[in-house]
């Protein structure tokens, strides 16, 4: 399995969070969505050269009901002025 998870595998379901605010670090989003359920990883995409956030990143949960309730619940949400975009992450062809 790779770091982010996907739904390729077994068990676990990745969510794309898009329009996050550079200040915002990988622990906000832990906790922002641990009350749905169980979290295998977070991860917030970084520029490689800079080390700043592209504004986007991938919160992966184990349960398809608690991604789905986290993503109704949560997409809108306003983070450091910004409203998060939430959904399932789908795959590039």
């Amino acid at each position: 399995m790779n770091a982010l998870g996907d739904h390729g595998s077994p068990g676990t379901w990745s969510i794309y969070i898009y329009n996050i605010a550079p200040e915002v670090e990988e622990l906000t989003l832990w906790q922002l969505f641990g009350p749905y359920g169980a979290i295998v990883s977070v991860k917030i995409i970084k520029d490689h050269q800079t080390n700043k956030s592209k504004g986007f990143g991938f919160v992966t949960m184990r349960n398809y009901d608690q991604a789905a309730m986290a993503i109704q619940s949560l997409n809108g949400y306003i983070v450091h002025g910004q409203p998060l975009s939430i959904s399932f992450k789908t795959q590039k062809r």
